[in-house]
């Protein structure tokens, strides 16, 4: 990615990132969206695109890494697999101060690299918390890939309208199923 010295990148790259979301929703594919009609719709010049990125890969793959930076920085802070709840909760707040953005987003047909990087990320968490505090399980790696992956495909399925639960409600379900599965 391009580095930028002016004071208004942010702003830039927050109106490039909600017009990439738009047309991604309505254009199902990545693929299918172009530089031109993502600067028109972000309602800057292709240059000013140019001078923020190299390529609309690029815009996703920021969208990607700011959500995994947020739980890198929440996974920081935990201490025992006990604090994986506080861990999901802070996935579930940035879901849903992102609400609109991930709807858009996870309504097209490209979600599948975020959702993997999410269902690593948990994994990840998952892993390192319990083998920190010598959790000795049967099976324990399939018992994590079948909750992330779960996780993941909630998220998904609540973004695209196909559940009718809320986030919060997700959130305590997920929350109870970690404690059935590795805390008890």
């Amino acid at each position: 990615m391009k580095e930028i010295k002016y004071s208004s990148k942010k702003r830039t790259h927050e109106k490039i990132k909600q017009a990439f979301a738009e047309l991604l929703a309505e254009k199902k594919a990545l693929n299918n969206i172009t530089v031109a009609e993502l600067a028109e719709r972000a309602e800057v010049t292709r240059g000013t695109f140019y001078a923020h990125y190299d390529n609309i890969f690029e815009v996703a793959e920021e969208l990607e890494n700011e959500f995994i930076e947020t739980l890198d920085a929440s996974a920081e802070k935990m201490t025992s697999v006990e604090d994986f709840p506080i861990y999901l909760h802070q996935i579930f707040v940035f879901l849903g101060e992102h609400e609109e953005l991930y709807r858009q987003l996870l309504s097209s047909d490209a979600p599948i690299l975020y959702l993997s990087k999410l269902s690593r990320q948990i994994d990840k968490v998952i892993h390192e918390s319990l083998r920190e505090h010598a959790v000795d399980k049967p099976m324990l790696d399939l018992d994590i890939a079948f909750f992330t992956d779960g996780a993941t495909f909630m998220i998904l399925k609540y973004f695209r309208g196909e559940i009718t639960l809320s986030l919060d409600e997700i959130e305590w379900y997920l929350k109870q199923r970690i404690v059935e599965m590795f805390l008890k």
